[in-house]
């Protein structure tokens, strides 16, 4: 009676390990895409992979052995990571910058950017600059840089060099000076320019620069002096973000003087007339 039962029960376990394996694999659609070479339309593959519960048969399905699936990705077009506008119009634009060295008394910095001007033309500017410590209160910036200018009847260049002086009185003062030179031409570049400037922390995060600077101006074909006022915002990071309102100053200034002069009756004509030879009437 015994080896009944137990053969009973073996025939039993027998079948169910059959049912398990049968029912092992499962066929599924899933939401990955391929596309079929025959075709070359977007079809739904199946999958295979472990069901644990029951699911409806009318989703089983069957792969052939002999279907031939290939996946076809499509490559993304070339991109910079730095670009500043996804826009066709403005393609190839980039902006990039950081820090290439560093030692113990200072870093060697880079940058470099295009800009499209529509209407106008397309601008590139490339930038080296060596800042040095010599201590906490005295730091001393080299840079050169170079510009080229295109435009649709214009193209120029500009190579330049510039360096800056600044002493750390203490926390809240600091004097600078600078200077620079610029060869070649390219519309909104000083040639010459040098000056000084003192900066001073009101607050936390408000503080002040003030100064002058005088620069060649090629298009009267003299030198001018100009006032530097750069209000400023200092992040919690160390960076500061400032407007120079010294030209805006000064050109207000000088329209003032103008129009008093021509109230006082003390202006003259800038027009030089051209020359007229002198006729002796005999």
């Amino acid at each position: 009676m015994k080896g009944r039962i137990v053969t009973f029960l073996l025939m039993c376990s027998f079948a169910l390990n059959i049912w398990a394996q049968e029912d092992t694999l499962r066929i599924v659609r899933d939401s990955l895409r391929m596309m079929q070479e025959t075709s070359g339309e977007m079809s739904m593959a199946p999958l295979l992979y472990p069901a644990n519960e029951p699911m409806n048969l009318s989703l089983q399905k069957t792969l052939p052995s002999d279907s031939s699936i290939t996946f076809h990705f499509q490559k993304p077009s070339l991109m910079i990571p730095y670009y500043t506008n996804p826009s066709p119009m403005f393609k190839g634009d980039f902006d990039t910058n950081g820090i290439l060295f560093t030692h113990r008394y200072g870093m060697l910095m880079g940058a470099g950017n295009q800009k499209s001007l529509p209407g106008i033309g397309r601008s590139n500017d490339v930038s080296l600059t060596y800042i040095h410590f010599f201590n906490p209160r005295w730091t001393f910036s080299v840079g050169i840089d170079v510009n080229k200018m295109h435009m649709s009847h214009f193209t120029g260049q500009s190579f330049g060099a510039s360096g800056t002086l600044s002493y750390q009185a203490n926390d809240r003062l600091t004097f600078n000076v600078f200077g620079g030179y610029h060869s070649g031409y390219v519309p909104g570049r000083q040639n010459y320019h040098f000056g000084g400037t003192i900066g001073m922390e009101v607050s936390e995060h408000f503080g002040m620069e003030m100064g002058v600077q005088r620069h060649y101006n090629p298009l009267r074909g003299g030198w001018e002096t100009i006032p530097i006022a750069v209000p400023y915002f200092k992040f919690n990071n160390g960076a500061k973000f400032g407007l120079d309102v010294g030209g805006l100053l000064y050109e207000i200034f000088r329209d003032n003087s103008f129009k008093r002069e021509i109230r006082n009756g003390n202006f003259s004509n800038p027009t030089i007339a051209p020359h007229r030879p002198r006729i002796e009437i005999r």
